[in-house]
């Protein structure tokens, strides 16, 4: 009986052994497959998530390029201003970043630096103001989103930009870089009339058919009369003086080229646009309409060891008298000229150069470029009503340097320059005329690369 009941005991305890055994065994097999489950989970929502973060952000869909200037300008003989100071410029830098979304959707954006910078500045306007000091707010520098726009690539002939982009109208625009011309500064005169660069808000059109005929249509937010003047006729009118643009008056740019070279600066072509800017302006104090007409033809070639372009522009402008009556009692505080300004403009420009390097050294990569160019406007061609026309107005320029392409993409410029104008000199001391019409010597020299 002993022996049974010893027997009966040691079974039992074996069994409760062997069960907390096996209960421990469980627990350890299901710490485990927990375990090994929350490393799968891990590791495939890792994975998951690097394939989203690969559809979404992907480093190779990026563009960047760029270019940039900085120059030095020695004012040798300046009439219109005898105590005008030599000067420094970094005049700016421009970078482009893209995002390529698919084959056919993209991305591109446009940061300009200007003049080094941003901040608040006092400028003493000695050309239009009567030497008055004006205090202004990114006046000396900019910082400023130039373009941001979506491309669809549809076909060839047939493409859309949406957003921010640039209106190619005129050569500068597209010889943008200064690689591509060969003063120091920008076009002297499209720049004079011209916005530059010209980048406006709405959608664009543009494609190429025939092989060499490329197109572009664009509508977008137009000027605002109240940023016209004397000296510059419509540039100013470029709404860059608010944080948004008025867009009560859309504006329409078309342009058509011909390309007949190797290059892609090798064509020619025109542009037209046009604009009623009165409806544009900060308040409805304009009744009458302000249409904004402009025409151009141009042509630019790059073949070889010969590269020239040239344009001829004609601009009018629709009651012009009006918009001089309404801009001159517009308030100090808007930051506009407030002259008169006239109803035609007129410009022609022709820019040559020549590679003479190779006549010396037919291996290496490097380019010199004598050059020369001539530069002929007026601002107020015509005029109507009571404005008066200021011969000043009518300026002539002629250049000429050289540019030492060191690399590709890295050019040192220098040149001399005589401006003459319509308007008649005269002697700062008796104040008398000296029969001569008044000169803006300079003397400018810089650096300019692109990546």
């Amino acid at each position: 009986m002993k022996k049974a009941v010893l027997f009966f005991f040691l079974f039992a305890s074996v069994c409760l052994f062997a069960q907390k055994t096996d209960s421990l065994d469980i627990e350890k097999i299901k710490t485990e497959i927990k375990q090994e489950l929350r490393e799968e989970l891990k590791a495939e929502i890792k994975k998951d998530f690097a394939k989203e973060n690969k559809t979404l952000f992907n480093w190779s869909n990026f563009t960047l390029s760029g270019y940039g200037v900085v120059n030095y300008y020695n004012y040798t003989k300046f009439d219109t201003d005898p105590n005008m100071k030599d000067k420094f410029d970094a005049e700016r830098l421009n970078l482009y970043l893209g995002y390529n979304f698919n084959d056919w959707i993209s991305f591109k954006s446009e940061i300009e630096f200007e003049h080094g910078g941003t901040g608040s500045t006092v400028e003493l306007d000695t050309q239009e103001e009567f030497g008055e000091y004006e205090q202004e707010i990114e006046a000396g520098g900019e910082v400023k989103i130039e373009q941001i726009h979506i491309n669809f690539a549809i076909r060839p002939y047939f493409n859309i930009r949406a957003g921010r982009m640039k209106i190619h109208f005129g050569l500068a625009q597209d010889l943008d870089r200064p690689i591509s011309y060969f003063t120091t500064h920008r076009q002297e005169m499209e720049n004079e009339i011209l916005p530059l660069g010209w980048y406006e808000n709405g959608v664009q059109f543009h494609g190429t058919f025939l092989k060499r005929l490329k197109y572009e249509f664009s509508i977008t937010n137009g000027l605002d009369a109240s940023g016209f003047s004397s000296r510059g006729w419509i540039k100013e009118g470029y709404q860059t003086r608010f944080e948004m643009s008025n867009g009560n008056s859309w504006a329409f740019t078309g342009r058509l080229d011909y390309k007949f070279g190797k290059n892609k600066y090798t064509y020619f072509g025109a542009s037209a646009y046009i604009n009623d800017a009165a409806a544009n302006r900060p308040k409805n104090d304009m009744k009458e309409s302000a249409y904004v007409m402009i025409f151009e033809g141009h042509i630019t070639y790059d073949e070889d060891y010969l590269r020239f372009n040239s344009i001829v522009l004609w601009g009018n402008l629709e009651n012009s008298n009006i918009v001089t009556a309404k801009n001159a009692s517009l308030s100090n505080n808007l930051g506009v000229k407030r002259t008169p300004v006239g109803k035609n403009a007129l410009g022609f420009s022709f820019e040559g150069g020549y590679e003479v390097l190779h006549f010396f050294n037919q291996t290496t990569k490097q380019k010199v470029y004598p050059f020369v160019r001539y530069d002929y406007y007026d601002t107020m061609n015509e005029v109507e009503g009571n404005v008066v026309k200021k011969p000043r107005w009518e300026r002539s320029a002629i250049m000429g340097g050289f540019n030492w392409f060191v690399h590709p993409q890295i050019v040192l410029k220098a040149h001399y320059q005589n401006r003459r104008l319509g308007s008649e000199n005269f002697d700062p001391n008796t104040l008398a005329f000296t029969g001569k019409k008044q000169q803006e010597n300079t003397f400018s020299a810089g650096i300019g690369f692109s990546f």
